[in-house]
């Protein structure tokens, strides 16, 4: 009896333990298929997130959580005519807005003036909650106030800003946001995000703005370059968006109840006063299949969450990142086993191995960036 028992004892370890490893291998499976999804899902030059990130489940307690979103384009206008954009879409076009021949980028562009815009009937696709991303080149007049480039209802907008009484302009993105783990609960608010040091001039010459938001953070480039960097976030190796976990909640654009929004490029209150062409709107769509919560106390040794990696033809968004995206996982519970290294590579690689003993990697000698779910590690507990 005394040698089943200590048998019977040492089986239940051993299946336990078993239990256990499983955590990370699953996370492992996890973590390899949402990038395999944002890698399938970039390809068209559309652009996929890939998002790890600390939230509650369903119990108040913290869990990792990984998430995929996918942009797709919802109306786009070369400007080639007037009376067409994408899907056969016809604007109403209001005040003096004229084609002007051969005078864009490539082709043909239009000439904004005064009280112009171009109104687009609302569907439930310009209704975009999960995030927006607008690509556009502009070539603006100077002494104008503030100039509208795309309104979409009282969900969102996107403006050049005088800066002073200069020839140049900030741009400014709003939004009306709910966060997402509150729901219904309390009323939206209005969220700016707007640039410092006036990126866009009125010289003459095409601008680019390119402006995304993604249910957790906004990014305004001019002309390739940064423009606005986001309170409490730095780049991490890569070019990665890493910041405080504070700010890491998940918040949803609001649209109108009846889940349709009209567009207007440029706006009957704040009408764009100059050139524009090569408009292309753009929304985030995120799906509860594609948001999953890691299982068993991992702890994130690599790299400061929540992390954002942006997929974009194939392989990861030049734009966003000059090198490869690596993450970093051990069990608590084992903290000797070797930890998970999932590597997604500039030019389309995944890959997810355990390292060797010895091996090291990233981070791998600074435990204050190690950050754990499980409640025996203070934060990772029911709050």
């Amino acid at each position: 009896m005394g040698a089943m028992g200590v048998l019977l004892g040492l089986a239940v370890g051993y299946i336990g333990n078993i239990g256990q490893a499983t955590f990370v291998v699953q996370a492992k499976g996890m973590l390899s298929e949402t990038a395999y999804r944002c890698l399938s899902a970039s390809v068209g030059d559309r652009r996929a997130i890939f998002t790890l990130r600390r939230a509650e489940d369903k119990d108040g307690d913290l869990v990792l959580r990984i998430g995929a979103a996918v942009a797709r384009p919802v109306l786009t206008h070369q400007f080639e005519t007037l009376d067409f954009a994408s899907e056969a879409r016809a604007p109403n076009v209001s005040g003096e807005v004229e084609l002007v021949k051969d005078g864009g980028r490539v082709g043909n562009c239009a000439k904004f003036g005064a009280n112009a815009h171009l109104a687009f009937t609302p569907s439930s696709v310009f209704a975009m909650t999960e995030g927006i991303e607008l690509d556009v080149w502009v070539k603006p007049e100077p002494g104008v106030r503030q100039m509208a480039l795309v309104e979409g209802a009282e969900s969102y907008g996107v403006y050049l800003v005088q800066a002073g009484e200069s020839d140049a302009y900030d741009v400014k993105l709003r939004l009306k946001l709910r966060k997402i783990s509150e729901g219904e609960r309390t009323a939206p608010f209005d969220k700016p995000f707007e640039t410092k040091g006036a990126p866009v001039v009125a010289d003459g010459r095409w601008s680019r703005i390119q402006v995304a938001f993604d249910g957790l953070d906004a990014t305004i480039r001019v002309n390739g370059l940064e423009a606005y960097e986001p309170d409490g976030k730095r780049r991490g190796p890569g070019g990665a968006i890493q910041g405080n976990e504070l700010v890491e909640q998940v918040q949803r654009i609001v649209v109108p109840p009846s889940g349709l929004a009209g567009v207007t490029i440029s706006s009957p209150t704040a009408p764009y006063r100059g050139h524009m062409d090569s408009f292309r709107l753009m929304g985030v769509f995120r799906s509860e299949e594609l948001e999953r919560d890691l299982p068993g106390p991992l702890e994130v040794i690599y790299p400061t969450i929540p992390l954002r990696v942006v997929f974009r033809n194939g392989g990861l968004d030049p734009d966003e990142h000059s090198g490869d995206q690596i993450i970093r996982l051990l069990d608590t519970r084992n903290p000797d086993d070797p930890p998970l290294r999932l590597t997604m590579g500039m030019y389309g690689t995944v890959s997810s191995v355990f390292e060797q003993p010895g091996e090291g990697g990233p981070d791998a000698r600074n435990p204050r960036t190690r950050q754990s779910t499980d409640a025996s590690e203070g934060e990772g507990g029911k709050k």
